[in-house]
């Protein structure tokens, strides 16, 4: 019998206030797309900032009057966002 040993993976990145948030996360959050698009503005010019940008312009077809997604677009959010959205934690 042959045991697998499972690989470490680092710890998500602690908010300011502490929290951690990550793609780990199992909660889905409803984030608002406001918030994204100022997020997205202050990371304009990296190598992902078209990606983000056409994800936001999507997600204005789902997102209600207040700008907040469906938390099935959660995980979307997170693979595109990633750590920076620590930024966004309450």
């Amino acid at each position: 019998m042959r045991i697998r040993r499972r690989e470490a993976t680092a710890p998500p990145e602690p908010t300011p206030n502490g929290r951690a948030i990550g793609v780990e996360t199992t909660t889905a959050r409803a984030w608002n797309l406001w918030e994204l698009e100022r997020l997205a503005q202050d990371l304009d010019g990296d190598d992902r900032s078209q990606e983000r940008n056409l994800l936001l312009l999507h997600l204005r077809d789902v997102a209600d009057t207040s700008g907040h997604l469906p938390p099935e677009f959660d995980p979307l959010v997170r693979d595109v966002f990633g750590a920076r959205l620590a930024e966004l934690a309450t």
